[in-house]
């Protein structure tokens, strides 16, 4: 399901001239979509939103270094969501998407991409190649 999420996601780019290929540096790109959005809402259902931006978001990191996709319970709430397992981490990259298109740039999917890589990179067996 995410998987066929995060292809959508690269179709809605696209229309919006905007390329992603679920590289590293897609993430840049996937940011300014992002924050298209926040400062022009256009609308429509925020969670499928959510699922859109943050199975990209996950593909790109599951890609780079494997992992699962399932849906989990977020911790301390009492809702479903899309959760990404890699190396015994627990990732909610929709999560993550919902927070930056309603807090704004402190919640920067880049600069979050950023501190995953660290951490993945550091553990034994995290870099993938």
């Amino acid at each position: 399901m995410a998987e066929a999420y995060a292809q959508r996601a690269v179709s809605a780019a696209q229309a919006m001239n905007e390329p992603l290929d679920f590289t590293e540096q897609s993430l840049v790109t996937l940011e300014a979509i992002l924050d298209r959005l926040w400062r022009r809402p256009e609308g429509g259902d925020l969670n499928e939103t959510c699922k859109l931006w943050g199975s990209y978001l996950g593909e790109v990191v599951r890609r780079r270094y494997g992992g699962e996709w399932s849906i989990e319970t977020y911790p301390g709430k009492q809702f479903a969501t899309l959760t990404l397992s890699v190396n015994g981490n627990k990732l909610f990259p929709s999560m993550k998407v919902h927070r930056r298109l309603t807090a704004g740039e402190a919640d920067n999917v880049w600069q979050f991409y950023q501190m995953i890589k660290a951490r993945l990179d550091t553990q034994p067996g995290g870099k993938v190649q």
